[in-house]
């Protein structure tokens, strides 16, 4: 499973961070995520800062996937690499469309 995570500007910790596990495959169209946006140092908090002062200073809220090779194993397109991947949905826009998944597997 890929972990998804709300970082804020600044977090210098991973510690209990993970908001959700899922498929990466869902991932890719529920957070909109390109293969492009990778930063490969997994174990590293990826730069989140936007050269905005006033966003940075407001310490922004941003969705990340971590994804481990493990969950690649079995995806046939090699675009996809491990690490962390930044989402242009925000906190509310997943909550959003993790509640429209949820009405269609509720029929």
């Amino acid at each position: 499973m890929a972990e998804i995570w709300y970082l804020e500007i600044g977090v210098e910790t991973l510690d209990n961070e993970v908001k959700h596990d899922r498929p990466f495959l869902e991932c890719i169209d529920l957070l909109e995520i390109q293969p492009d946006g990778c930063s490969i140092e997994i174990d590293t908090i990826p730069d989140l800062y936007t050269g905005d002062p006033v966003v940075d200073i407001g310490g922004r809220v941003t969705i990340c996937i971590r994804v481990f090779q493990a969950e690649l194993d079995g995806i046939e397109d090699n675009r996809w690499k491990p690490g962390w991947y930044k989402s242009k949905v925000t906190v509310i826009g997943m909550a959003k469309k993790l509640k429209t998944i949820g009405k269609k597997h509720v029929l």
